[in-house]
């Protein structure tokens, strides 16, 4: 007949080998418990399609092109006439000659200076809006209108309207 510690020893083998899966396993059943109830298991899930709807406008309902005519016009009616600039310590300073043609007076205007080097390559582009009264069918002189820092190889400037708010009292 056997004795009871042969069996009693094979028990305790058998269950700590038990205890240690069990030990294992139920930390990471906690943690998916935890996760599925704080609903963090979206990354499960299909990602939803996202549907978007593209709609084709005809000329009559662009903006684009009402926006483009609007910007021809106004640089129709607002032309840099002159433009003379130089640099001190690296800023930019210009002294423009805008003529009017309008017939409203503008409030501000919009003006791109476009910085070019030795090859004609545009170095830097800067845009600034001007807040100066510019009186309908006239041509105004604004000087010392500082546009920044520009870089020491720039050689000549480039200046275009860009936009301009014209008042709506005429004077």
């Amino acid at each position: 007949m056997p004795s009871r510690k042969r069996k009693s020893a094979k028990f305790k083998k058998i269950a700590i080998e038990w205890l240690k899966w069990i030990s294992a396993i139920v930390p990471i059943c906690a943690f998916f418990y935890i996760l599925y109830y704080y609903k963090q298991l979206d990354f499960l899930q299909k990602d939803k399609e996202i549907e978007s709807v593209t709609t084709v406008l005809g000329q009559k309902d662009s903006l684009g092109l009402a926006d483009a005519m609007l910007k021809s016009k106004v640089q129709d009616e607002l032309k840099i006439i002159e433009n003379e600039w130089h640099s001190v310590g690296g800023i930019a300073i210009h002294n423009l000659l805008i003529e009017n043609k309008a017939n409203k007076p503008a409030t501000s205007v919009e003006v791109e200076f476009k910085y070019l080097s030795d090859t004609q390559e545009a170095l830097t582009t800067k845009i600034i809006t001007i807040k100066k009264d510019l009186p309908a069918g006239k041509s105004t002189r604004i000087t010392d209108v500082s546009v920044g820092f520009v870089n020491n190889g720039a050689v000549g400037c480039d200046t275009k309207v860009l936009g301009a708010k014209f008042s709506l009292n005429s004077l």
